[in-house]
């Protein structure tokens, strides 16, 4: 992957920072859910006479828990190296910036917040892109991320 693609992927976790949380939670509902082991069969009265259905999973219902988890795992992956990748910042107005990228503020608001001009906000915020992509492709996380996709 170029390093130009890398870029885009990383604004792209950025921005969807807050959407992956959502996701996760949404997910791991889902997965977990307390339906899984609810009681299927009434115990007294004219449905307790009545045939009893299946409890059991389809293999058409396993095949999408499977592809959710494998979401899952992805997002819970970028989530924790995106919240790593702060400490690797030197400066604290970088750091400062991040984390309002991260919570998904605009560049405008940003800029009210820091005191700062728009123009400075994008030099910096391509400074920490820059970084971003540099560790990522020093710890080669794209790759841990296939194999992650793989795996599952």
């Amino acid at each position: 992957m170029t390093e130009q693609m890398i870029k885009w992927q990383v604004e792209e976790w950025i921005r969807d920072y807050n959407f992956m949380l959502r996701e996760i939670a949404r997910l791991d509902r889902l997965l977990n859910s307390a339906s899984r082991g609810e009681k299927l069969t009434a115990t007294y009265g004219i449905e307790s006479a009545m045939p009893k259905g299946n409890g059991g999973i389809s293999q058409a219902e396993l095949r999408q828990m499977d592809i959710r988890e494998r979401r899952l795992y992805k997002y819970e992956m970028v989530i924790h190296y995106l919240e790593d990748t702060l400490d690797s910042f030197k400066y604290d107005k970088h750091r400062i910036l991040y984390d309002c990228m991260i919570e998904g503020m605009s560049y405008r608001a940003i800029a009210a917040h820091l005191a700062m001009s728009r123009d400075t906000i994008r030099k910096m915020r391509d400074e920490i892109i820059d970084i971003v992509v540099q560790k990522v492709q020093k710890d080669q996380f794209l790759q841990k991320l296939k194999s992650v996709k793989v795996a599952v």
